[in-house]
C-alpha cells in the first residue's frame, strides 16, 4: 500500500506510550478515517486507535474490518457522543446526545448521528466530553496554540468555555466551542 497520506500498513518498530498524554488520542479511542490521497478507499472507515509513534508521528489504527494502518493523526476524526447546545430553530434538539460521525470541512459542520439519523451541526451546536481530543483553531489572543491538540477537561456552562490541557500538561486555557475541532 503506498505511504504519505494514504496511510500505510502497520509494522513493528513503533513505540507504545505508557502513559496517556493530553495531545494523543489514547489507545481505544474510536475513530473514522478521512481525507486520504494514496489509500482513498480508506476514507469513511471505522476502527480504534491502538498505538502512536512518536517517532513516525502516526497512530496505529486497527478498521473494523480488520485490516491494520498507521495513519497520520489529520486523517483521524476521533467519533465521540457530544450533547446538542445552542440550537435555536430546533431547541428540542438542547441537551440531547448525538454521536459525531463526520466532519464536512466545506461547510465547516460535523456530522452527528441523533436517532438514527444524521443532522449537520456546526461546532458552537456541540458540546465535546470531557477526555475528548481536539486541535485549537482560530484564536487571535493567543495564536501560538493554533494547530495544537489538547485534552478537554470540562465545560463551564456558565461561560460557555472549555477547559483544556495542553502538551506540556501544566498549561490550561479556556477555549470557546468554536475554538476547537476534533
Amino acid at each position: 500500500m503506498p505511504g504519505g497520506m494514504g496511510g500505510m500498513p502497520a509494522g513493528r518498530g513503533g513505540r507504545r506510550r505508557t502513559r496517556e498524554r493530553p495531545d494523543l488520542l489514547p489507545d481505544g479511542t474510536r475513530v473514522t478515517v478521512r481525507g486520504l490521497q494514496g489509500a482513498a478507499q480508506h476514507n469513511g472507515k471505522s476502527g480504534e486507535v491502538h498505538e502512536s509513534n512518536d517517532v513516525t508521528g502516526r497512530y496505529t489504527v486497527q478498521l473494523d474490518d480488520g485490516e491494520v494502518l498507521r495513519i497520520k493523526p489529520e486523517n483521524l476524526l476521533q467519533s465521540c457522543s457530544a450533547e446538542l447546545t445552542g440550537m435555536e430553530r430546533k431547541p428540542e434538539l438542547n441537551g440531547r446526545e448525538g454521536r459525531v460521525t463526520g466532519w464536512d470541512a466545506s461547510g465547516g459542520r460535523y456530522h452527528v448521528s441523533l436517532d438514527g439519523q444524521v443532522v449537520s451541526l456546526k461546532p458552537d451546536n456541540l458540546i465535546l466530553p470531557s477526555g475528548a481530543r481536539a486541535t485549537v483553531i482560530g484564536l487571535v489572543s493567543q495564536p501560538r496554540w493554533n494547530g495544537s491538540t489538547c485534552k478537554v477537561v470540562s465545560f463551564d456552562r456558565e461561560r460557555r468555555r472549555y477547559t483544556v490541557q495542553m502538551k506540556d500538561e501544566s498549561t490550561h486555557l479556556a477555549l470557546k466551542l468554536e475554538s476547537l475541532r476534533l
